[in-house]
């Protein structure tokens, strides 16, 4: 097959949790024999590259600020995208959300060439779902969700179900697969020494990942664990606010921020923790929940959306309620001082990697879902 996957950004330039999906499974697809073209935002020093056989084309505007973008450069990758599809031959285009969907559907439908829109997650409120043209945003998700597909693919079934019960979408029209961890990558990174009682949080640094929740609890924790330790990787428009919460709430000598890190790195950060934490009211999936499994570390989580899907709740870690800050202290706190607990909590978050969230195995689910897809077609 000749695959198009249309994104905005892609790794290493922007290491989101749908940007990692992409470049795992069009790795993958290349070793099985498939052709992929990789369309994102001019995001590169080089219009095309090709890491790991992906033809990486980066067109339209340029951005230097990811993720951060105008209207204008919206407009300008929308034209982009249309003009590249329409110039070039596919078996099928594959487009994630959410603004390359409109732009690739309509081309799509005008190459008659089989069309797969990929949701990640969805919101049904204004609050602190969007990074950016809150308004905007949600109005446009209502619309973009129904757009006429060929196949609506999603990543977990809490996202599956709101698409159902919230916009409407026919069950039927939707496929669901997991997000999935590279596990032979990450055991291919030396184990680290543990540093005792340190959490670490991973994710775009904006206001519905509630890093703020973590810093308001760490004063306490301090008290219990007094060797206690924060490291928290990402960047996002939250950064500089949660600096200057840490240093407000007296522990920013306890609390160190990263970013840009290569994937080894994130990696190593991960295997040197104790426990990841998530505390994160929007989330379609929540790889990094599995990332850190698989790194044999329990973790601990808001109960929103995808995260159901990967933490089963006492088994290889907790679920909090959104937003119950109490109880999420309580959770990171019997995680730090119960040692037979976390090496028994992150043991099964392993074997749960294991048996699930394989990308060989989901790689070979999405194949199947193509083939199926370009043969009614």
């Amino acid at each position: 097959m000749k695959i198009c996957m249309v994104t905005e950004f892609c790794v290493p330039y922007y290491n989101g949790g749908g940007e990692h999906r992409y470049y795992a499974m069009a790795k993958r697809l290349v070793e099985l024999g498939h052709e992929v073209d990789m369309i994102t935002m001019n995001i590169a020093d080089n219009s095309y590259e090709t890491p790991d056989g992906i033809n990486i084309h980066h067109i339209g505007p340029r951005i230097n600020n990811i993720p951060y973008r105008s209207a204008k450069a919206f407009i300008h990758y929308f034209f982009s995208v249309t003009k590249w599809i329409l110039s070039h031959d596919y078996d099928v285009i594959d487009a994630q959300a959410y603004s390359p969907l409109l732009s690739a559907t309509l081309s799509a439908k005008l190459k008659r060439t089989p069309i797969v829109g990929v949701i990640y997650d969805t919101s049904t409120t204004n609050n602190d779902q969007w990074l950016q043209s809150k308004n905007t945003a949600s109005f446009m998700e209502k619309f973009l969700v129904k757009l006429p597909y060929d196949r609506l693919l999603t990543i977990s079934p809490a996202t599956m179900n709101s698409l159902v019960d919230d916009f409407n979408v026919e069950r039927e029209d939707i496929d669901l697969l997991y997000c999935g961890v590279d596990i032979a990558k990450y055991d291919a990174v030396e184990n680290q020494e543990e540093v005792k009682n340190s959490i670490i949080f991973i994710g775009r640094l904006a206001p519905h990942k509630h890093v703020d929740d973590l810093l308001s609890i760490l004063p306490n924790l301090r008290e219990d664990v007094p060797d206690v330790s924060l490291t928290v990787v990402g960047r996002g428009q939250e950064k500089e606010k949660l600096i200057e919460l840490a240093q407000s709430n007296g522990v920013s000598d306890i609390v160190t921020f990263k970013q840009d890190l290569t994937d080894e790195e994130l990696i190593s950060e991960i295997k040197k923790s104790s426990i990841l934490v998530l505390p994160s009211t929007r989330e379609g999936f929540g790889l990094v929940l599995a990332e850190a499994n698989c790194c044999s570390k329990p973790v601990v989580s808001y109960a929103s959306g995808g995260t159901k899907d990967v933490v089963e709740d006492g088994y290889n870690g907790f679920l909090v309620n959104q937003r119950d800050i109490d109880v999420l202290e309580e959770k990171i706190r019997t995680l730090l001082v119960d040692d037979q607990l976390r090496t028994n909590m992150g043991l099964n978050g392993r074997s749960r990697v294991e048996s699930l969230f394989d990308w060989n195995k989901i790689t070979d689910e999405y194949v199947e879902i193509l083939e199926k897809l370009i043969n009614n077609s």
